[in-house]
């Protein structure tokens, strides 16, 4: 994908962006974070280039997907939104499904942003999830739930025919059971929801705390 391109489309939907940018230098990959009460994106830029990571511009424009439909939908959508009912041990049991869930919804926004470019990037992606799951190797929580989407989301817009069983099955028909066509708090609920379900012992629901919105976890009973 031209470099030229993807800044252009990086720039179109920045200039979408209603509240005020602010821009910061960090390490690590460039992250963005918005915030709904003072209604603003701060920026996180890298202070050197990173290596072996995704391509810089194509991370920019998911990024500012989800800067947008918080803007647009609600803040559920963004990187940073405020949650209740765990420590920050508890934290990484939910950390895959909400990732995940989110992205199912900016992976669209991006179908429909740039049509073109998304379809030309999710099938980089198949092939190479095909590939790491061809070779039987066990992947962590996060990269189970990355592959999981990846193959619902050929599914969806590449019309692969992809065979699954068990549990890898379930997780693939949560996402596909969940339309992310016009984004809602509710949806994104039911889909974290769903894909907790598969083996956490905590459920989601929003609430009102003072004012602002809240996604609560709650711990339900294991089977």
């Amino acid at each position: 994908m031209k470099t030229r391109k993807l800044k252009s489309l990086v720039k179109k939907a920045r200039n979408e962006l209603s509240w005020m940018v602010l821009e910061e230098q960090a390490s690590g990959p460039l992250r963005i974070f918005s915030d709904s009460k003072t209604r603003t994106h701060t920026i996180f830029l890298p202070s050197a280039p990173l290596e072996g990571g995704p391509d810089p511009e194509l991370h920019y424009l998911h990024e500012l997907g989800h800067a947008l439909l918080c803007e647009q939908v609600h803040p559920f959508f963004s990187n940073g939104f405020p949650i209740a009912g765990l420590d920050e041990k508890q934290i990484p049991a939910v950390t895959p499904a909400l990732s995940a869930a989110s992205d199912w919804f900016v992976g669209h926004w991006m179908m429909e942003f740039c049509h073109d470019v998304a379809i030309e990037e999710l099938k980089k992606e198949y092939e190479a999830t095909a590939e790491m799951m061809g070779k039987g190797e066990t992947p962590s929580v996060d990269k189970f739930f990355v592959a999981v989407l990846i193959i619902a989301q050929s599914i969806k817009y590449l019309q692969i025919s992809v065979e699954c069983s068990g549990f890898l099955d379930a997780a693939v028909q949560a996402f596909l059971a969940v339309p992310p066509e016009k984004p809602s708090v509710r949806k994104i609920e039911d889909l974290i929801n769903s894909l907790l379900s598969l083996g956490a012992p905590y459920r989601c629901r929003h609430m009102n705390d003072q004012g602002q919105d809240v996604m609560e976890f709650y711990r339900v009973a294991e089977k």
